[in-house]
């Protein structure tokens, strides 16, 4: 115990010219699947997701972030949920993340998160080709939370970014294809 302690207290002791801080956001598309929803069925989909953060840099590859995530049934879902009897899949969550980086230039870097998330996955369980039977479904917990990307920050403090996502929330698994914008301050 003392000695993470110690480590701990190594990790937060950093100069203060090497924290950086940076909030961003991102958009994306992706594909979802359930498992064990409906009876012996694996459904899947896709779906639009967002997702904005606050990270603190206080080393030149490691950091925390923060941030809140969201995703809903994107438009083949839609379509296809009136055949599987699966519609209306939403999912939201904050989460915190440990936050490492690789520099391959001063401006090229590949990054990775790893962390924990708390969200909310709501859905709609119905017979196919009929409105009078359905279940609304909502499940909560906590969730691991997975992202690996390539950034390139510009001189001007912005940088843009590609992130691809593996959130699994409750019965859904989630594999999102992100593109970002965020500000280092």
């Amino acid at each position: 115990m003392r000695i993470l302690l110690l480590c701990l207290a190594g990790l937060l002791n950093c100069t203060a010219a090497q924290a950086e801080q940076i909030i961003g956001g991102s958009l994306g598309y992706g594909f979802n699947e359930f498992k064990g929803v409906a009876a012996d069925n694996n459904e899947g989909g896709d779906n639009i997701v967002y997702d904005i953060y606050y990270r603190y840099m206080w080393h030149d590859s490691i950091g925390i972030e923060a941030g809140y995530f969201g995703g809903e049934t994107g438009l083949s879902s839609a379509f296809v949920g009136i055949f599987t009897g699966i519609e209306n899949v939403e999912y939201e969550g904050a989460r915190a993340a440990l936050y490492g980086q690789y520099l391959l230039s001063e401006r090229n870097r590949l990054y990775a998160k790893v962390g924990m998330s708390t969200n909310k996955l709501s859905y709609d369980i119905k017979r196919p080709f009929s409105h009078d039977e359905y279940r609304h479904v909502v499940e909560r917990g906590q969730d691991l939370y997975t992202a690996a990307g390539w950034e390139f920050r510009f001189h001007s403090g912005f940088a843009i970014n590609v992130e691809y996502q593996y959130i699994p929330v409750q019965a859904l698994t989630a594999q999102n294809l992100n593109f970002g914008l965020s500000y280092q301050f």
